[in-house]
C-alpha cells in the first residue's frame, strides 16, 4: 500500500505550485518596443507632395499587399513605414516625377481579438502600447466563474421557488375544487380566508385567491338563480294563459249545450209545423261555429301546454349542463392536483439534497491563465504570457482556467489519502 507522509507531501505540493505558475515571460510593459511591422488589416496614411490623386488612405490586403496607384500590388508584410517609405518612392520615381519621397504613417491598426473566459468575446480596435489586461477590459472583464458550490446555491433558489410555486398552485386548485363541489351540491361556499397553518403560503396571496374564488362563486350563483327566475316567470305566463284557455272551453261547452238543447226544441217545432225552417238552420249554423271554436280553443290550450313543457325541460337542461360542466372540471382539476403533488414532492427532495450539497464544494475557482497566438513570418505562434504582456495588431488573445491544483490535493487529503499521494506524485512527474 502506498504510503504519503506530510514532508514529502508538501514538497510535491510545491513543486507542482510552482511548475503550475511558472509562465513563459512573453512581451513585458516595460520592455522596450520594437519598430512595428505592418501586416494584413492596416491601414495606411499616404501622402504624395502635389499629387493628391495619389494621397488617401490604403488598406494593407490580407496577402500582405498594398494597392497603389501607378505602382500596383506592393509587399509590404512585415515592413516598417520607413521601409514602405524607400520603397514606394523607388517605384513611383520610375513612373513620374516626384518633388520628395512620399509621407507614410499608420492611420489604422489591424484589430486585435479576444476569445475564452470574458464577458464579450470578440475583435476590438488595437492602440500603440495595449496590453492583454486592458483588451479584457475593453471585452468586460473576466468571466465570472461558479463553481460548485455557487452553482448549487442558483440552483437551490430556483428549486424553493419551484417549490413555492408548486404550493400556491396546490392551495388554488383545492379552492377551485371547494367551489365546484358547493356548486354541485347547491350548497353554500365560505372557506377560511387564513391559508394553510404552516405558514407554507404567505396569507395575503391565500386571502386574495379565496375572495376570487368566493366572487366567482357569488357571480355564477346569480347568473344561475337570474337565469332559473327568467324561466319561473315564463312558466308563470304560459300557466296563466292556460288557465284562459280551460276557462274559455268550459264556457264554450256550456254554449254548446244550450244550443245543443235549443236545436232539439226547434227541431219539434218544425216537426209539428209550428216552427219555422230558416230559425231551425240558423240555430244548426251557430252550434257548429260554436263548436269549431271550441276546438280552436283546444288546440290552442294544447300549444300551450307543450310550451309549458319546453320551459321546464330548459330549466332543467339548465340545471344539467352547469352540474356536468362543473363535474368535467372536477375531473380535470383531480388530475392536475394530482400531478402537481407528486412534482412538488420531488423538488421538495431535490431541495433537501441540494442543501446537503451545498459547504461541500471547497476547491477554489479556477485561475485564468493567458494565451497569445500571434503571426510570425506568415504563421501564428502560440505562446504563454501575463495580463501585462504587450499586444500586436491581429493577435489572439485566449482566457481559459486552469483548477487550483493545490486546493484539489488538500481536498483529496481529507477524503482519500491514498487517492491524493498519486495525485500529488502525477503532479510532480508531469511537471504541471
Amino acid at each position: 500500500m502506498t504510503t504519503f507522509s506530510t514532508t514529502s507531501g508538501f514538497r510535491l505540493l510545491t513543486a507542482s505550485l510552482i511548475a503550475a505558475l511558472a509562465l513563459p515571460a512573453g512581451l513585458r510593459a516595460d520592455e522596450q518596443p520594437q519598430p512595428y511591422r505592418l501586416g494584413p488589416g492596416d491601414v495606411l496614411q499616404i501622402t504624395v507632395v502635389g499629387k493628391p490623386e495619389l494621397s488617401g488612405k490604403f488598406r494593407v490586403g490580407p496577402e500582405g499587399a498594398l494597392s497603389f496607384p501607378l505602382v500596383g500590388a506592393i509587399k509590404i508584410v512585415n515592413l516598417t513605414t520607413d521601409e514602405v517609405v524607400s520603397s514606394l518612392a523607388e517605384r513611383l520615381s520610375r513612373r513620374i516625377p516626384i518633388r520628395s519621397a512620399p509621407a507614410v504613417e499608420i492611420a489604422e491598426f489591424a484589430g486585435v481579438f479576444v476569445a475564452g473566459e470574458v464577458e464579450k468575446p470578440g475583435q476590438y480596435a488595437f492602440r500603440p502600447g495595449m496590453v492583454a489586461i486592458e483588451l479584457i477590459s475593453l471585452a468586460g472583464g473576466l468571466r465570472r466563474p461558479q463553481g460548485p458550490a455557487e452553482t448549487r446555491a442558483l440552483q437551490m433558489i430556483t428549486i424553493e421557488q419551484e417549490v413555492a410555486d408548486r404550493r400556491l398552485t396546490l392551495f388554488a386548485d383545492q379552492a377551485q375544487k371547494d367551489r365546484l363541489n358547493a356548486e354541485i351540491a347547491d350548497a353554500d361556499y365560505a372557506p377560511s380566508e387564513d391559508g394553510p397553518r404552516d405558514g407554507s403560503i404567505d396569507r395575503a396571496d391565500a386571502r386574495n385567491m379565496i375572495r376570487n374564488e368566493k366572487a366567482l362563486y357569488d357571480v355564477r350563483k346569480k347568473v344561475l338563480s337570474d337565469q332559473q327566475a327568467a324561466f319561473r316567470d315564463q312558466r308563470a305566463s304560459i300557466g296563466q294563459e292556460i288557465e284562459t284557455l280551460r276557462e274559455s272551453t268550459r264556457l264554450h261547452n256550456e254554449e254548446i249545450a244550450l244550443l245543443e238543447q235549443e236545436v232539439a226544441n226547434s227541431q219539434k217545432m218544425v216537426d209539428k209545423g209550428l216552427g219555422l225552417l230558416p230559425a231551425l238552420l240558423a240555430l244548426k249554423r251557430q252550434l257548429s261555429a260554436t263548436r269549431r271554436d271550441a276546438l280552436d280553443i283546444g288546440s290552442y290550450l294544447a300549444r300551450a301546454q307543450q310550451r309549458q313543457l319546453e320551459v321546464d325541460q330548459r330549466a332543467q337542461d339548465l340545471v344539467d349542463q352547469r352540474t356536468k360542466e362543473n363535474a368535467i372540471a372536477l375531473r380535470e382539476l383531480d388530475l392536475t392536483m394530482a400531478q402537481t403533488q407528486r412534482k412538488l414532492q420531488s423538488s421538495i427532495a431535490a431541495l433537501g439534497e441540494t442543501r446537503a450539497q451545498i459547504g461541500r464544494d471547497s476547491v477554489k475557482p479556477a485561475q485564468p491563465i493567458y494565451r497569445v497566438a500571434r503571426l510570425v513570418n506568415g504563421a501564428y505562434e502560440d505562446m504563454a504570457i501575463d495580463d501585462y504582456a504587450r499586444l500586436q495588431p491581429r493577435d489572439i488573445l485566449r482566457i481559459e482556467r486552469r483548477p487550483d491544483e493545490a486546493a484539489m490535493v488538500r481536498q483529496t487529503l481529507l477524503e482519500e489519502p491514498a487517492q491524493a499521494a498519486a495525485a500529488a506524485q502525477s503532479l510532480a512527474t508531469t511537471g504541471r
